[in-house]
């Protein structure tokens, strides 16, 4: 017999030795107390150890007259919890006698208690997006009683995309849980404009032990984002129109402005009466002088200019083109060092090519001429200075400078 205890007020024992127990399920034992005395007595049962939280006796009193015995249910449910130790484990019951509780006796058995495992695998981010990959976190707990360790897997029957995990594979200890790292990637880049949805799942394995899974989702997004392509046509357009708008409008409204201001400030051509000898009475009407022709063996020539004035003060400077010669100006270059204030005009003898203001000129202004000014012989070109303030009070005056560059041809 097993658990018996010397006879005094009572006995008990166990109607088996040992029993197996799977977490989460329910075993009754037979327990069977005799009352050793020759009066009646009444007994308390009490389960004690390990096991008394998940264990019931029924009836936990007894009433026994001197004697007699009687068998009482013992019902053992061990939980489904990682602290349900797998493994035997001891089931001592206490009985205490009403009439001396000293006199404590008891009986005992062997419960053995079945392993469970118990795996959940849960991914934090369960959805992320990217070009070519993302990280995703999860969580290993086990639920069980026994140990785990599991090996990670990425399961993807379409092939898209692989991962690795750190670590590659996770221990845990009952009731623990631990992180882990997929490194996820794609074998193909999205070139489509839309982005396209990768769904895959996640395995812990365990040899003897359920899998545990989990879902997640890669969201790929295109190489060139959608938006990327409309704003690239809008900025063609765009530049397509500004240069349209530059070639068509702005471009040719130069140039014939240009063109007339050249031709304004060419000189009137002179027409003299002759009268024909042979044609007594008829008068023709011919060009006293012409313009020069551009030809190509002109000489080089640079004339710089660099009138003085003081302020409130208006000089002009000339320079006269040599007899027989043609002075053709191609590029003209307004600088003003000292950032003088005031106005310089650029003129063929009394007529004005051009005007500056010197407060608007903080760095050499080049005017390249899309068709050459011509200055015949004996005329002037003029550059006149107003000085309205100084811009260097340590040089007092107004200094601007301008270089006229051409070539000056045989007349």
């Amino acid at each position: 017999m097993a658990g018996n205890v010397a006879a005094m007020a009572a006995q008990a024992w166990f109607s088996q030795d040992q029993v197996d127990v799977a977490p989460g399920t329910t075993v009754v034992l037979q327990m069977t107390v005799v009352n050793l005395a020759d009066t009646t007595d009444a007994f308390v049962l009490t389960p004690s150890g390990l096991a008394a939280a998940w264990t019931t006796i029924e009836p936990a009193t007894l009433t026994l007259f001197g004697g007699t015995q009687q068998v009482v249910a013992v019902e053992v449910r061990p939980p489904m919890l990682p602290s349900t130790t797998a493994g035997p484990t001891l089931l001592p019951v206490r009985i205490v006698p009403h009439s001396d509780p000293d006199d404590v006796r008891g009986a005992e058995t062997t419960i053995v208690i079945g392993s469970s495992q118990s795996r959940r695998l849960d991914v934090l981010q369960p959805a992320q997006r990217g070009r070519r990959g993302a990280t995703f976190e999860m969580m290993l707990e086990n639920r069980g009683n026994t140990p785990a360790s599991c090996r990670l897997r990425v399961i993807d029957p379409s092939g898209r995309v692989e991962g690795e995990f750190d670590p590659p594979a996770a221990g845990v200890e009952p009731g623990a849980s631990t992180l882990i790292r997929l490194k996820l990637r794609t074998k193909g880049m999205q070139w489509e404009r839309r982005a396209r949805t990768l769904p895959f799942r996640i395995d812990a394995d365990q040899t003897g032990s359920p899998t545990a899974t989990a879902e997640a989702t890669f969201v790929q997004v295109p190489i060139v984002p959608e938006r990327m392509v409309g704003r690239l046509v809008a900025a063609a357009g765009a530049l397509a129109l500004i240069a349209a708008c530059w070639f068509t409008v702005v471009k040719p409204a130069i140039r014939d402005a240009a063109d007339e201001a050249v031709k304004d400030a060419q000189p009137t051509a002179a027409t003299t009466p002759n009268t024909n000898p042979d044609n007594t009475g008829q008068t023709n009407q011919t060009v006293a002088s012409t313009l020069v022709p551009i030809v190509n063996d002109g000489q080089p020539t640079a004339i710089p200019f660099s009138p003085i004035a003081a302020q409130g003060e208006t000089i002009e400077q000339r320079y006269s083109v040599p007899a027989g010669q043609v002075l053709q100006v191609t590029d003209l270059i307004v600088q003003n060092p000292n950032a003088d204030q005031g106005t310089l005009t650029i003129q063929r003898n009394e007529v004005v090519l051009f005007t500056y203001r010197l407060d608007n000129i903080f760095s050499d202004v080049g005017v390249p001429l899309v068709t050459p000014i011509e200055f015949l012989t004996g005329q002037d070109l003029v550059v006149v200075v107003s000085c309205v303030g100084v811009g260097d009070q340590t040089v007092g005056t107004c200094a601007p400078k301008v270089t006229a560059s051409g070539v000056l041809l045989t007349g």
